[in-house]
């Protein structure tokens, strides 16, 4: 077989994942890397759900009952 055989995939943490089975061939072979490159995206929606603790509704009502009930506010 002498045609060029290509491998597509992604290369991350110095390691080259190929997306399917690699060919059973030998030969000179040359990584080529597209960087994908990231934007910060500057939303505060982004943040929602992103928490280490969510709390639910009822956790944060019930923080702020306890504050109100703290200055004598109903």
């Amino acid at each position: 077989m002498d045609e060029t055989l290509v491998v597509h995939g992604r290369y991350s943490g110095q390691t080259f994942i190929p997306d399917g089975e690699l060919p059973v061939a030998e030969g000179v072979a040359e990584l080529v890397i597209h960087p994908v490159v990231t934007r910060a995206v500057g939303s505060v929606a982004n943040a929602f759900g992103a928490g280490r603790v969510l709390r639910s509704a009822e956790d944060i009502l019930a923080q702020v009952q306890a504050s109100r009930d703290e200055w004598g506010q109903s």
